[in-house]
This record gives structure tokens, C-alpha cells and sequence, in this order.
């Protein structure tokens, strides 16, 4: 086992290890602003989003339009018995719908035209937060890299001091296979965060810029390590009305009604008038008006009120279900936000202690000089990649969660006010 592992290291320290990964071509770095004009302009989910939108403006448009006239000319011509005979028509009809129907058609078609725009706000928001969070991520993965390039430097230094130490004799096999080992496990980690960073880099693009032939875009540094501060009544006391998708439920409804009254309205036939001029081959001509009124003995349009007054009732019971949803998702959003706020005071103490002093530095500078065991060179290794990296990550989590609470709440409408504990 000794042997193979041995050999194993022989033929990565041989090829160069994974070092060569670092001379892939570095993706294009972006601002999260620059990511969210880009995700505006070029984002496939939001583009159809808007489709989706206008698709419902025009019909809201079409709802309210008014019924075109028609044109008809006829000519009969008739003959026998050695005589001819002939009447020429010239029609025109007009359809008039009746009071309160085509109001109740523009009402239930510019109601779905909100509904429509409101979704869209709701679909922007949370295309918006996939963004923010990826461009996060995106940005933790590049701090990962770096945390784990600079450890991995370390033991690359530390491997060959402990080369030079054997070759003196002041090292023993065993100690110098150790660190070959562990200079194996960290280069192996620099290669996972090197995937890391290239498959966030690849998510960040394909939201905000699919058509980009490099495929990958890097994040730049977020705005401050922390977010801005929320105010603590907005925490407290989430309101579900600022949400669009409340909105557009809302909207769903008044079209439901519309829908329930224009289903009533046509339940009474419209009215056809036609007049046109008439001419006879005798020379007679004249003008001719007739009207024309559907029975409604057979479909009384029963079935299509009682269905348009229970979409009526779905769509109250939506509108109830969404508010309780995106209540209950607000609270959710808020309860996490102030916990990671805490947590964050705790972790950023415990990553100024163990980065202070450049502690891993030290450490390295003592291995080679001989006044430092391996072990404790590990334990500081550890240490401080664990602390840089739980760093990083509370760092990139309280981010996510303060996106998700401005999400969750519809998006901030002011300038956030600092809260109650100074947070």
C-alpha cells in the first residue's frame, strides 16, 4: 500500500500535478450590477416572461373591440317561359351587443392584462434572486480557489523543504511520504475548486448572458462585506401585499367576476340590424331594413354562469392561498436573515483570530527551519483554510439571505433604514 502510494505521488509530482489547470483562460469578471443589466437584457426565462405579458395586453386590446359590420351583394337572376326576371341586394349587418357585455369583456381582459403584469414583476423578482444568488456563489467559489491555492502553495514549499531535509538527514521517510501525501490532498482540493469555480462561472453566464461565446463569467468582489441594513418593523411585521404575486391574485379575481358577469350578459342574444338597397330588373329599386334576435330555447347559457361563478370562487380561494403563502415565505425569509446576522458576528471573530498575524505563514516559515513538527503545520493549514472558507461562506450566505428577504418582500422600496440593534 506504501509502495503504491508512493508511486502514485512520483507520477503526479512527474506530469506537475494539477498545477496546469492554472493555465486555463481566465472568464471575463462582472459587476453584480453589470450581471443584473445583462440578466435584464438577454435572460431566456425572462424573455419569454415578457412575451407571456404582451401576449395578455393584446388580447386585453382585442377584448374591448367593438364588432365589425359586414357586407354582403347578392344577384338572383330568373328566367322561363321566354322571360327574364332579375333582383339585385346590396346588405349591410351590424352586429350590437347589449349593455354590460362588451363593458364586462374589456373588464375581464384588462384584469388578466394586470394579472399578466404582475406575474411578470413576480417571474423578474425571482429570475432576479437566481441571479444574485449565482453571482454569489459564483464569487465564493473564485475565494474558495484562492484560500486553497494559497495553503497548497504552502505545502508545494513545505514538500520541497522536506525534500532538502531527508536529503540531510534530518528528516525521516516516513515524515517526508507524509507530506507528499498531504501536498497530493491539497493539490487534489485545488483541482475540485478549480471545477467548482469553472461550473459557477458557467451557471452566472448562462443566466445573464447565454449567448456568450466564452461561456463563463467571473464575479467581482460583492459591494461590502456585509449587506445594507433592514429596518426591524419590516422584519417584524412582513406584509404580503407588497408582493406581486398577491397582486396579480388579486387581479385574477376581478377577472373571474368580470368573466361571471359578461357569461350573464350573454345570456340575453345581441341584436343583428340589416339594411341595404334593392334593385329589380322591372326597374323598381328600394331601401330595406331588418333586424335580427337569436331564440334562446335550446342554450340558455345556464352551464357557462354556474362554471364562471365557481372560477369566481377558485379564484377567491387562490388570492386566500397566495397571501397565506407568500406571508408565511416573508416570515421564513425574515427569521433567517436575523439569525445569520448573529451567527456572522460569531464566525467573522473567529476568522480575524486565526487570520491575524498570518498565522499559516509563520507556521510555514517554522517547518522549513526545522522548529516546527508536521503536525502542527497541518493543524495551522487546517485551521486557517477552515476559518478563510467559513468566512467566505457566511460572508456569501448572509448575502443570499438578505436577496431572498428583499425577494420575499417584493423588493426593498426605500433606502433601507438601519435597525433597532445597530445591525
Amino acid at each position: 500500500m506504501i509502495l503504491r502510494t508512493t508511486l502514485l505521488i512520483a507520477i503526479l509530482v512527474a506530469v506537475g500535478w494539477p498545477e496546469s489547470l492554472a493555465g486555463q483562460q481566465e472568464a471575463r469578471e462582472v459587476s453584480l450590477d453589470e450581471a443584473l443589466r445583462l440578466f435584464a437584457a438577454n435572460n431566456l426565462q425572462l424573455r419569454i416572461a415578457r412575451s407571456r405579458a404582451a401576449e395578455s395586453s393584446g388580447l386585453a386590446r382585442q377584448a374591448g373591440a367593438f364588432p365589425n359590420p359586414s357586407v354582403s351583394a347578392t344577384h338572383e337572376p330568373l328566367s322561363g317561359d321566354g322571360r327574364s326576371y332579375s333582383e339585385s341586394y346590396l346588405n349591410l349587418s351590424q352586429r350590437f351587443e347589449l349593455p354590460g357585455e362588451r363593458g364586462a369583456r374589456a373588464d375581464a381582459g384588462h384584469q388578466a392584462a394586470r394579472a399578466a403584469s404582475f406575474l411578470l414583476r413576480a417571474d423578474s423578482l425571482g429570475l432576479a434572486f437566481d441571479v444574485k444568488r449565482a453571482f454569489v456563489e459564483a464569487r465564493l467559489a473564485s475565494e474558495r480557489l484562492e484560500v486553497v491555492e494559497r495553503v497548497t502553495e504552502v505545502f508545494r514549499e513545505a514538500a520541497r523543504a522536506a525534500e532538502e531535509r531527508y536529503a540531510s538527514g534530518d528528516l525521516s521517510a516516513y515524515h517526508l511520504r507524509r507530506m507528499q501525501v498531504e501536498r497530493a490532498r491539497y493539490e487534489t482540493l485545488h483541482g475540485d475548486a478549480q471545477l467548482e469555480l469553472g461550473e459557477r462561472e458557467r451557471a452566472l453566464a448562462l443566466l445573464v448572458a447565454p449567448d456568450d461565446q466564452a461561456g463563463q463569467l467571473a464575479a467581482a468582489p460583492l459591494p461590502s462585506d456585509a449587506p445594507p441594513d433592514v429596518n426591524t418593523a419590516v422584519l417584524a411585521s412582513p406584509s404580503p401585499d407588497g408582493r406581486p404575486e398577491v397582486e396579480a391574485a388579486a387581479a385574477e379575481v376581478e377577472a373571474a367576476a368580470a368573466r361571471a358577469r359578461l357569461a350573464r350578459a350573454e345570456r340575453m342574444p345581441d341584436v343583428t340590424a340589416t339594411g341595404g338597397f334593392k334593385r329589380q330588373s322591372d326597374g323598381l329599386t328600394g331601401a330595406f331594413l331588418g333586424l335580427s334576435l337569436p331564440v334562446p330555447l335550446f342554450d340558455r347559457g345556464g352551464g357557462a354562469v354556474q362554471a364562471a361563478d365557481a372560477g369566481t370562487g377558485a379564484a377567491e380561494e387562490r388570492l386566500a392561498l397566495v397571501r397565506r403563502e407568500v406571508w408565511n415565505d416573508a416570515r421564513r425569509a425574515g427569521e433567517a436573515y436575523r439569525t445569520l446576522l448573529r451567527r456572522a458576528a460569531l464566525l467573522s471573530e473567529a476568522a480575524s483570530v486565526t487570520v491575524g498575524g498570518d498565522l499559516l505563514q509563520i507556521a510555514s516559515v517554522a517547518y522549513e527551519e526545522g522548529e516546527m513538527e508536521l503536525i502542527e503545520l497541518l493543524d495551522a493549514a487546517d485551521a486557517y483554510q477552515q476559518a478563510l472558507t467559513a468566512e467566505a461562506r457566511r460572508r456569501g450566505e448572509l448575502w443570499i439571505a438578505y436577496f431572498d428577504l428583499e425577494r420575499a418582500l417584493g423588493g426593498f422600496e426605500t433606502a433601507s433604514v438601519p435597525m433597532e440593534d445597530g445591525r
